[in-house]
């Protein structure tokens, strides 16, 4: 398979309605030939590396990661990134044992089951060498999986949480933005350290538009991808990596201590089948059921029961579902609000 990613002039990502606009451009075969003469080049912006490396030295405190001398484990995952981040973390002063520290290109996709081995591969190396961080990115360089101090595999939304904790604490406040899917702590933390929470649409698109916007200090997904707008308002797993070190080399924390001072949350997810031709319906249904209730219609219908239990039920724009995520107080709370909701949109789909 070959995926193809269209970005702005800002580097973005496109909006969803932009892709559609495009592919649906391309099958129909909608538009005119290029003509011979009209035919350009491919053209490579040189030093790509290079003024990428600067900028990217510029946006980080460098001396205080060099001062802490971190022994870190990094999983480069045999993708390019390993051309680009090893010569940067030496410049850093981190001692660095490299996993897939090389270009394999057979190895750029692999099943879930060796992704999972060879993220318990990186806690059981971590654990063992008593390493300060364990890193795995992505073959595009983008997400992160982030293993503790501990030798402990980070949740995505707990790391998301713990980079947005230290982010508040390094600005002194300023506005975090995550999807409308993630657990109302980022509220909690925001308001404990003067920041502000901006919500967003589930794609990455929104995300990184909102994180463009003045003010933002950092933006996640909860499932790895973060920004760091001081360097660029697009996903970056290598920028997100030297700012968490930053933050722990200048706050003389470790992150295990961070994640054990984030309030507890329970967040259920729920996949429900749902025909495309009844998404419609069902999201009309949703909204009268609830129309009594406080709601917030950013992506779905999210319904505000109280002030710590929320519901938010999704039609997914590639697959015929509905993602349906809950929280509450607790574990067996939570899951009984997702099976509840699970169910209904179930009926709603008969009726």
């Amino acid at each position: 398979m070959v995926d193809i990613k269209f970005f702005d002039g800002r580097g973005l990502n496109l909006s969803k309605a932009a892709e559609r606009n495009i592919e649906r451009i391309f099958f129909r075969e909608d538009f005119r030939r290029v003509y011979l003469n009209e035919i350009g080049v491919i053209d490579y912006a040189p030093q790509v590396v290079e003024r990428y490396t600067q900028g990217f030295m510029e946006a980080v405190n460098a001396e205080a990661i060099r001062r802490t001398g971190f022994r870190i484990v990094v999983d480069y995952a045999y993708a390019p990134t390993s051309l680009v981040l090893p010569s940067i973390l030496n410049a850093l002063g981190c001692n660095v044992v490299a996993l897939g520290a090389h270009v394999d290109e057979f190895k750029l996709s692999i099943l879930p089951e060796e992704f999972e081995a060879a993220l318990g591969q990186l806690a059981t190396i971590c654990s063992a060498l008593h390493a300060d961080l364990g890193i795995r990115l992505d073959v595009g360089g983008e997400k992160i999986f982030i293993v503790d101090d501990k030798g402990h595999l980070l949740p995505g939304e707990t790391a998301c949480a713990a980079l947005a904790v230290m982010a508040l604490r390094q600005a002194k406040g300023g506005t975090i933005v995550v999807p409308v899917h993630l657990s109302r702590i980022f509220e909690q933390v925001a308001a404990q350290y003067g920041g502000q929470v901006r919500r967003t649409q589930l794609d990455v698109q929104p995300l990184m538009e909102a994180a463009s916007r003045e003010g933002v200090i950092i933006a996640g997904d909860g499932a790895g991808n973060f920004i760091c707008p001081q360097f660029q308002p697009a996903i970056d797993g290598l920028i997100a990596t030297a700012k968490l070190l930053e933050y722990l080399a200048t706050q003389q924390i470790r992150l295990s201590e961070v994640v054990a001072s984030l309030p507890p949350f329970h967040v259920a997810h729920r996949e429900v089948p749902c025909a495309w031709e009844s998404k419609g319906t069902v999201m009309r249904l949703l909204n009268e059921r609830y129309r009594d209730h406080h709601r917030e219609l950013i992506d779905g219908i999210k319904v505000i029961f109280n002030d710590k239990e929320w519901a938010l039920m999704l039609p997914d724009p590639d697959q015929p579902v509905f993602e349906i995520y809950a929280e509450s107080n607790a574990v067996d709370q939570a899951e009984a609000l997702a099976d509840e909701c699970a169910h209904l949109i179930k009926e709603l789909q008969k009726d």
